[in-house]
């Protein structure tokens, strides 16, 4: 396999927003409590990077042997269009599944038994989002799963991993670290009704009952821009409510030009051309966001040593 092809396969790209919620964790754990162990954090960064990529291949995997449509295996599909052997796929995911499995028998001894039913929990719905008899990516659920599991428990398993061992951590520490991640969350759920607009035929060719192919087209465009008027105002409202860093309202400045971005989407639903777009948009709030929250708990942690 290419190099090319495995960072097709891999969607590489995506896993710029892994270091995201690991920032937004350890930022999170220092306005809470002020500590966080890096040594966990970073190995369970580590081991979700590579999960991340293993599901991704998994994944584009999945959606050619299972797909119904020979137009969507020669002109859509990675795998069909390079023409590459499911076998050598296969043989990929295998050798990606050994670090993580590694490096999660390591972090389940420094911790606990938690780690592995958490760890189990985060791989299954990882998988069963394009695997089993009824895949999670063909159902009206796809789209909310896939933004929780991404935006929400992923940056909770880091904050669980970095703080598990300093003995202060609480439920409401969870809930709260759940609420933070609320803007995130809702960024991601309109990024998956985008790909699922531009995927809408090919949804249908292939059988697939998604929450796009069941609300329609124009509905589904109202969704995504609902959840993105969510998104900026969930922001000052976590600020006034003390949630979050007063910082962090600097974010909703970038709404004007991301709305412009999201234009070409709102005219041209295409997979190709308009969802990236809004996928280096999605990116960019919750970048800026993560940022000024790091920025409000490094203010916090100066201002304690003076």
């Amino acid at each position: 396999m290419n190099r090319k092809l495995f960072i097709e396969l891999s969607e590489i790209r995506t896993t710029i927003l892994d270091f995201a919620w690991f920032v937004l964790a350890v930022s999170y754990s220092y306005l809470t409590i002020g500590t966080f162990d890096f040594l966990n954090g970073i190995l369970g960064f580590i081991a979700v990077l590579f999960i991340h990529i293993l599901i991704n291949f998994h994944n584009n995997y999945m959606d050619f042997k299972h797909s119904k449509s020979e137009e969507y295996r020669r002109k859509i599909s990675t795998i069909g269009i390079n023409r590459e052997s499911l076998v050598i796929v296969k043989k990929w995911m295998y050798g990606l599944t050994i670090f993580p499995l590694l490096i999660g028998v390591f972090l389940i001894y420094r911790t606990n038994w938690w780690t592995l039913l958490i760890g189990i929990i985060c791989v299954l719905i990882g998988f069963s989002y394009s695997a089993g008899p009824r895949p999670l990516n063909s159902t009206i659920f796809g789209s909310s799963v896939v933004a929780i599991a991404i935006s929400i428990l992923i940056p909770v398993v880091y904050v669980y991993l970095g703080t598990v061992d300093s003995g202060r951590l609480t439920s409401s520490m969870i809930i709260n670290a759940v609420i933070v991640c609320l803007p995130n969350a809702f960024a991601m759920f309109s990024a998956q009704l985008c790909n699922d607009t531009c995927d809408l035929e090919a949804d249908k060719k292939n059988g697939r009952h998604t929450l796009v192919v069941q609300i329609g087209r124009a509905n589904a465009l109202s969704l995504f821009k609902a959840s993105w008027w969510l998104t900026f105002l969930l922001i000052p409202i976590l600020a006034v409510l003390q949630v979050v860093p007063y910082i962090t309202m600097i974010a909703v400045l970038l709404y004007p030009n991301i709305w412009d971005n999201y234009h070409p989407y709102l005219k041209e639903q295409v997979k190709r051309k308009t969802y990236p777009l809004v996928m280096k948009a999605v990116v960019r709030l919750v970048n800026t966001y993560v940022l000024l929250v790091a920025v409000g708990a490094i203010i916090k942690l100066v201002r304690s040593i003076l």
